[in-house]
């Protein structure tokens, strides 16, 4: 009996070991809170952080209205910590450094 509640005890323990790898592996995703009342995010870029990587464009299917939030989703992978940089419809740029995209973060855009 006492071996058994060893094994189970180390069965459990092994199993919330795992539990960030199936989370990494389960896809990063991030998101946008646009909380200007009135401009619409028109792009919106992603690079790993504290690299020079080059931006990659997130396509939107349509613009982020003011008071509004869209997330996004990046796919698996084993980096979390990304920049993301974003477009307003009168041209003003905004840029979020180290945002955890394994834990969903997300910017709020002014």
């Amino acid at each position: 009996m006492i071996y058994r509640s060893k094994a189970l005890t180390m069965l459990c323990a092994a199993a919330l070991l795992a539990l960030p790898a199936a989370a990494m592996a389960a896809g990063r995703s991030f998101y946008v809170n646009n909380t200007n009342a009135k401009v619409s995010v028109q792009r919106v870029w992603y690079a790993q952080a504290g690299t020079n990587e080059n931006w990659q464009e997130v396509y939107l299917d349509y613009p982020i209205k003011p008071n509004n939030k869209s997330s996004f989703t990046m796919g698996s992978g084993d980096v979390c910590l990304y920049d993301i940089k974003i477009k307003f419809s009168d041209g003003y740029e905004q840029t979020f450094e180290n945002v955890n995209v394994c834990r969903g973060d997300g910017v709020h855009a002014t």
